[in-house]
């Protein structure tokens, strides 16, 4: 199932957005449908419509399917951000497992989610390094207060 505000947020945004704003994390949810009892939600559910109405609140559409679905080499390169091509040959250099049911490829979603994890660790990981390296090289805060300057402070730019 996908959850998509037709056309954005346009009729009902600002609804959607006040509804987003309004903190559901931790708290004790219940439904009530067109005035019978009211049902205790269950935590889990809480959590996951409190995510759902987070996104949906910054406009962006919320895709909700069952972790051990197998999606196409099109479907996981849209959720890593890829090119199909790059999906295939992560599954060919063996980073991506992949089961071959026909003359297709298919991948576990919870395996392409786990690499997108990897993934994004291992950048975060790099640019704490690269950090780390400019302090201690004193460039970080060189570049600091370059950044703060305006660009007719900066050298060589003279203006007539």
């Amino acid at each position: 199932m996908t959850v998509v505000p037709a056309g954005g947020l346009e009729p009902n945004g600002e609804e959607l957005r006040r509804f987003a704003r309004r903190p559901l994390r931790g708290r004790r949810l219940q439904l009530i449908v067109d005035g019978s009892e009211p049902v205790d939600v269950p935590p889990v559910v809480g959590e996951a419509l409190a995510e759902v109405v987070s996104i949906l609140g910054r406009g962006r559409p919320v895709r909700v399917m069952p972790e051990n679905v197998e999606l196409s080499t099109g479907e996981a390169a849209a959720i890593l951000g890829v090119t199909r091509p790059t999906v295939v040959k992560l599954m060919n250099d063996g980073v991506l497992p992949y089961t071959r049911p026909n003359s297709s490829r298919r991948v576990a979603l919870h395996d392409v989610l786990a690499y997108k994890e990897r993934r994004s660790r291992a950048r975060r990981e790099a640019l704490d390094e690269l950090t780390t390296d400019a302090i201690d090289m004193g460039v970080y805060d060189e570049a600091i207060q370059r950044g703060r300057k305006s660009p007719n402070d900066q050298p060589g730019s003279d203006r007539l």
